[in-house]
């Protein structure tokens, strides 16, 4: 019961669909192959791979429908004898467990095999009363089925310094049955590469001036040469290599209110890039281009400049800038008093109260009257004696001091010196 449901099913689906070979029988034992139908897809999928084989006064012919997906492979037989009794019928046995029974002469029947392999297919003619009148075998190559493979890859960068080198796993693809025989790799840059294993491929795509998507697609090809396609965009990150130079760091008010304005000076950059600024002493990282930035304390920072496009990356150098920092002016302070005086003479006393808010001192100078007295870093207090004349004379001290900065302040004085025989106080 089960083989004539099965024979009726495939009747069912086969009838009709033999439209490849209008062939006269060849000689004996003389296999002829034909492909003048292309697959449409599907399980009524046209016939193609046409085989005809007579031996003695018996014909069969075979042929086949796409094994690939959407199709299933299915094989339509036909037998034909000459000068058959009344009565005679065909048994087939599709050698794969699989028998047909009472067919009538001329009769197109089928068989699905589950796996690939080579089968031995037995058609034996009966008379009315079962006596064999001949057998005859012809063998057939099978694809299977689910033989239809499927593609799945995922890519990854081998160094981040190298945007434009991939490297492709294809691990993931599968097969139901049978096993995958080939990676066809199409960049999408206009190469492609084919690998028997599906690890590892390394691909470097050509560098570009801007971001750009490769339509990346992989083709696996199965043992029975069934394929599946898959794609993936791949982004390429633009690679600026021209571009050169660095920055200006221009110094203003540098003993007052110091602060520095910061350009760069690279060229070849994209008009739409972003400048973005590390300044190396913990104020964050703003953007600009030019841009203004004050340093609080003395010292040489190591000022980094990144250039970016879309969120990326295409640029970056560095520079120390030496900064003196805010309050670095030094403050010529000093103090005066009449150390000794008589009828004659007195003497002064000077005295340095000078302080440096961020630094240290580099040089002292004493003047009188405009005249130099003392350049020594030590002279932290000068005395001078001045002889009282007729009259009343004024005199003026100075003090210059000088920072590590190369920033300087002027302290100035000035004393009365009296009369003979008249006293300061």
């Amino acid at each position: 019961m089960k083989q004539s449901f099965q024979y009726l099913l495939i009747i069912t689906l086969l009838v009709g669909l033999i439209t490849s070979c209008n062939k006269t029988g060849d000689t004996p034992a003389v296999v002829v192959n034909t492909d003048t139908i292309k697959t449409v897809g599907g399980i009524t999928s046209a016939y193609k791979d046409t085989v005809e084989a007579t031996i003695n006064k018996v014909n069969i012919k075979y042929s086949r429908t796409s094994q690939c997906y959407p199709s299933n492979e299915i094989f339509a037989f036909t037998g034909t004898a000459t000068g058959l009794p009344t009565g005679a019928t065909l048994n087939w046995d599709f050698g794969d467990g699989h028998a047909i029974k009472g067919a009538s002469n001329g009769t197109t029947v089928g068989n699905i095999y589950q796996d690939a392999g080579a089968y031995t297919v037995t058609l034996t003619i009966l008379d009315a009363s079962n006596h064999s009148l001949s057998v005859t075998t012809v063998n057939v190559d099978a694809h299977g089925q689910q033989v239809t493979p499927h593609a799945s890859f995922y890519a990854q960068i081998f160094d981040i310094n190298y945007p434009n080198n991939y490297n492709f796993n294809a691990n993931g693809s599968t097969v139901p049955r049978g096993h995958i025989s080939n990676f066809n790799w199409v960049w999408g840059d206009g190469t492609t590469t084919s690998a028997a294993t599906p690890d590892n491929t390394p691909h470097n795509f050509p560098q570009v001036a801007t971001d750009k998507n490769y339509p990346v697609q992989l083709i696996v090809t199965s043992s029975e040469g069934c394929k599946d396609t898959a794609y993936v965009p791949v982004s390429i990150a633009a690679v600026y290599t021209n571009i050169t130079g660095d920055f200006d760091a221009v110094q203003y008010d540098a003993c007052k209110a110091e602060y520095f304005i910061l350009k760069c000076n690279a060229t070849n950059i994209p008009a739409n890039a972003v400048y973005t600024w590390d300044f190396g002493d913990a104020t964050g990282t703003p953007s600009g281009n030019p841009i203004t930035h004050s340093f609080t304390y003395q010292n040489d920072y190591d000022v980094k400049l990144y250039v970016s496009v879309n969120g990326k990356i295409i640029y970056t150098t560095h520079k120390a800038v030496s900064a003196f920092g805010q309050n670095c002016r030094p403050r010529a302070l000093f103090m005066q008093n009449v150390s000794f005086e008589d009828s004659s003479i007195v003497k002064w006393a000077v005295y340095s109260q000078a302080n440096i808010p961020h630094g240290y001192f580099t040089g002292y100078a004493w003047y009188l009257d405009n005249v130099l007295i003392d350049n020594n870093i030590n002279g932290t207090f000068e005395t001078h004696t001045f002889q009282k004349g007729q009259t009343e004379s004024k005199h003026t001290f100075q003090f210059i001091v000088t920072g590590n900065t190369g920033c300087r302040d002027t302290g100035t004085s000035t004393i009365t010196v009296p009369i003979i025989g008249k006293y300061t106080y």
